[in-house]
């Protein structure tokens, strides 16, 4: 009775606001993971077992669920990231080139010319200049803004490209390994057992990556940075209404280019953290898409960086599912994206169970006048 009536008063004590958050979530999943299943049965040869490994296959052994794992962990940091721009109301795009570059230098760089060698030494000083380049790269645009009112949209968007030539054109001209086609100098494979630990369980070795350690607490420092100190609160009101925080006295525009530089530092850590636990040479040649899965995050979690981790894991969860099914029965792993997309596509659209929010005041209002009713005849 007792459990009952905590489940109950937790539930009671909810806003109707976050009710139907959660009741919108909830809804705009199921639709996505049954669009998913629809076109997994029509276009597979084997419905069953490609259904099941979509949506077992993570928990079937130690190596899928280290799978899984591991591509949680940058979603996690970009996530956390993007919410505490996001929370400012800053829409810097730059995370891909802060992730990128935040690698390449604090993750292989300082690892092969500045701390060669030294796993524990090299591995805190990657991760701090990963940070403090990926701050770097989101300032910028940042700065543009302030000084010459330029769109941070736009210039954040071109810094993705110019971290990804810049690396590139580095990484073939400057730091490339003669003995390959396309990565730098290898670094000592220690700094990559550094960053792990591993668990027998059977005859499954279960990997377990520091960086998702790390993760976790860049997300507890991110949500009482921005929910239990002043400057996080500044951070929040100019976020909700500029105008507001700026007559009240905030100075907004140091706070707008303080949550771009948080946000940057962040993704550059996460960048440096997935280059030292799983690579033990830089070859990224490409954007890796992680900045744009960070907004993911962001939208999924509401710009609340504790919730980050549960979407993370959910998003992850279904990317490798997905690549397993598609390895075991060669359909294609993009349908997550279609989970992603119809997720999202339906969380932004505002009057998507608009009127179950209407009746669902309309049911507070009466319970709380039957309430009141009540105490008047007593």
């Amino acid at each position: 009775m007792s459990k009952k009536k905590e489940k109950k008063s937790f539930f009671s004590n909810m806003t109707i606001q976050n009710k139907h958050q959660i009741l919108r979530m909830t809804v705009s999943i199921i639709i996505g993971l049954l669009l998913a299943t629809g076109l997994i049965v029509f276009t597979s040869d084997l419905p069953m077992t490609s259904l099941k490994l979509f949506f077992t296959a993570p928990l079937m052994n130690a190596n899928y669920f280290t799978f899984w794992i591991q591509k949680a962990i940058p979603l996690m940091f970009t996530g956390t990231a993007v919410s505490i721009m996001f929370s400012a109301n800053q829409f810097n795009l730059g995370m891909e080139g802060a992730f990128l570059f935040g690698g390449m230098v604090g993750g292989a760089l300082t690892n092969i010319y500045l701390f060669p060698g030294q796993r524990v030494l090299g591995s805190i000083m990657g991760c701090l200049i990963g940070g403090l380049v990926g701050a770097l790269i989101t300032l910028i645009p940042a700065l543009l803004e302030r000084v010459f009112n330029a769109s941070v949209m736009v210039t954040s968007l071109m810094m993705n490209y110019i971290c990804l030539w810049f690396s590139t054109y580095l990484l073939f001209s400057k730091f490339k390994d003669p003995r390959t086609s396309k990565s730098t100098y290898s670094w000592t494979k220690a700094n990559q057992e550094y960053m792990t630990f591993k668990i027998r369980i059977g005859q499954d070795r279960l990997t377990i990556f520091y960086s998702f350690f790390i993760a976790l607490v860049v997300v507890a420092i991110a949500w009482l940075f921005l929910y239990r100190s002043k400057m996080g609160f500044k951070l929040r009101q100019v976020g909700q209404n500029r105008n507001f925080a700026k007559y009240v006295g905030i100075s907004v525009g140091s706070v707008a280019v303080l949550s771009q530089a948080l946000g940057g530092f962040i993704g550059g850590l996460g960048g440096a953290c997935e280059i030292m636990s799983l690579y033990t040479n830089y070859r990224w040649v490409e954007l890796t898409g992680l900045g744009w899965d960070g907004v993911t995050m962001a939208v999924f979690a509401k710009n609340n960086p504790k919730y980050v981790p549960l979407a993370a894991l959910f998003i992850s969860y279904l990317r490798a599912g997905a690549y397993v099914m598609s390895v075991r029965t060669g359909i294609q792993n993009d349908m997550t994206k279609i989970v992603e997309a119809t997720i999202i596509l339906f969380l932004l659209a505002e009057k998507f169970l608009s009127k179950t929010y209407r009746k669902m005041i309309i049911a507070e209002a009466e319970k709380e006048r039957a309430a009141q009713a009540e105490l008047e005849v007593n």
